[in-house]
């Protein structure tokens, strides 16, 4: 069965496959596209692109869940938060956004039952020096786990 484990692995292999994104995106030091799972505690390539899971729900047991005599399948929702990250300007940044919607809204993502709009906030970081260029999406998503 599905958990929000696999649901973040698929949406990275997703994005690491997307031509788009790869044309927006160059290799970081490793050799790797800088499509990361989690928020990175370390220096990070930038541009980029991160996956979090930010929440994860159950629906009440025995409420629309699926029962084979043997095991309990209950809907799971989810929040994944993914985030664009540029140095460079907000057009790359956007840029790499509709990319990211564009995938993810086009190609079905493996293990789950929907992937929602997201929801688009701008967390620009005028602050530091050189300015960091972020957008966070927030698609919801659900997927079926057995319970």
């Amino acid at each position: 069965m599905t958990t929000i484990k696999d649901v973040k692995q698929t949406l990275l292999t997703i994005l690491k496959a997307n031509i788009v994104l790869q044309d927006l995106l160059k290799k970081d030091s490793g050799g790797n596209w800088p499509i990361y799972q989690s928020f990175v505690q370390h220096a990070i390539y930038k541009p980029c692109v991160t996956i979090e899971g930010i929440t994860d729900q159950a629906e009440v047991s025995a409420l629309n869940d699926g029962y084979d005599g043997a095991k309990r399948y209950q809907w799971q929702h989810a929040v994944i938060q993914i985030d664009c990250w540029s140095m460079k300007n907000a057009e790359e940044r956007d840029s790499l956004a509709v990319a990211v919607m564009k995938c993810l809204l086009k190609n079905p993502v493996s293990g789950t039952i929907y992937v929602q709009e997201p929801t688009v906030t701008a967390l620009d970081e005028m602050d530091v020096k050189p300015p960091l260029w972020r957008k966070s999406l927030r698609f919801k998503v659900m997927y079926v786990m057995e319970a």
